[in-house]
């Protein structure tokens, strides 16, 4: 959440160097004011993050790169570009999704394309449902890009426009699995074009039908990847605010803000006090809380969403039917998210997103070895 502040803003302190923080960082260097980025780990990213390991480049965070421009927006802010620091690979097919049934589908961002390989899955009527679906998504992103993403909010009042109702109108407000299931019959396509919802910790069954949007990204607007890793965006973001003038403060963990009334009037780590007229805060909002020692305004206590486990595997041999993305959807999935999200128990049938990065830029493996990611 952003907040609009009066006063003098001179010099702004940004607690976290993750893409946030950074983006922020440019922004902010845009507008004018002296940043100063303090970040508790010896690299930028954040979560997404690197590790080196015996000639391996391991990209320890995100693995899906989607709406580049976001991104270009903040080089812009600077005077520079993402396309003049990063080398993005558009990824065809963006996803293969794979079925416990022994199915496969790839999943292509070109509508034509895409239809063409539905029709060849689940047929005509299937392919015709999809043309529904994506123009359906391509209005869904229009009106909620304009106000409720790309947009800052002072007040729940600022959520009060014209584009709400258009929202409620195209049945953002309905469950998202039944929306999906009202275009396409096929339950396979149905889980391709609603498991984005997990991205944001909600089961596709529980998720309001506005989270499409999440699908509208990557099925619609594209998949990318950053030669060098996904690591490669954080360090290019992080080496244009240093040469438009921020002071990047690497290993200095925050250990407390101090104030005076409501003004945030400095940020001390664990070796030094600065000084500063306002903050902008990036942590986990847990960590946010006990930095600002208040408690969320909040009926019901926060609850964190499940947890994932990534294993990191470098190889000396790869599977020909992996794709960058593969996404191996076991032959459960209301279940699995019963037992994650109600039960508190382990999935009985996994499924798994499979990245293999090396089917795009080899050299993030030593010479005849592969990386893969495995994500539950």
């Amino acid at each position: 959440m952003t907040r609009t502040l009066s006063g003098r803003t001179d010099h702004v302190v940004i607690v976290g160097a993750g893409l946030a923080g950074l983006s922020a960082a440019l922004h902010l260097l845009g507008a004018g004011r002296r940043v100063t980025v303090v970040e508790r780990d010896a690299l930028p990213g954040g979560r997404a993050g690197r590790l080196r390991l015996n000639g391996y480049r391991i990209d320890t965070g995100p693995t899906v790169l989607t709406m580049p421009d976001l991104a270009d927006e903040a080089f812009a802010a600077v005077g520079d570009s993402l396309a003049q620091r990063v080398e993005l690979i558009p990824l065809h097919p963006a996803y293969r999704a794979s079925f416990a049934d022994g199915s496969t589908l790839d999943v292509h961002t070109d509508g034509e394309a895409m239809a063409a390989a539905v029709e060849r899955f689940a047929g005509t009527g299937e392919a015709a449902g999809y043309r529904r679906l994506r123009g359906w998504l391509e209005q869904l992103y229009r009106v909620q890009m304009r106000r409720f993403i790309d947009a800052n909010f002072d007040s729940p009042l600022n959520l009060l426009t014209g584009d709400l109702a258009r929202l409620a109108a195209l049945g953002g407000f309905g469950r998202l699995e039944r929306r999906i299931g009202g275009f396409l019959k096929d339950e396979r396509l149905q889980r391709v074009f609603s498991f984005q919802a997990l991205y944001a910790g909600v089961p596709p069954a529980r998720a309001l039908a506005a989270y499409a949007v999440i699908a509208y990204m990557d099925t619609v607007a594209g998949v990318y990847f950053p030669r060098g890793g996904m690591h490669a965006l954080p360090q290019a973001m992080a080496d244009a605010a240093a040469d438009a003038g921020a002071e990047l403060r690497f290993g200095e963990p925050v250990t407390r803000l101090e104030r005076s009334g409501e003004r945030i009037t400095a940020v001390v780590t664990g070796y030094d006090r600065i000084p500063c007229d306002a903050v902008v805060l990036t942590p986990d909002l847990p960590v946010a809380y006990r930095l600002l020692g208040r408690r969320p305004r909040r009926p019901v206590r926060l609850r964190h969403s499940p947890s994932a486990v990534v294993l990191h595997a470098g190889t000396e041999r790869t599977w020909p039917q992996l794709a960058h993305h593969t996404i191996s959807f076991g032959a459960a999935w209301r279940t699995t998210f019963d037992e994650l999200t109600r039960q508190g128990r382990l999935m009985s049938d996994p499924s798994l997103l499979i990245t293999r990065p090396t089917a795009t830029d080899p050299t993030l493996a030593p010479p005849g070895r592969h990386l893969h990611y495995i994500l539950a």
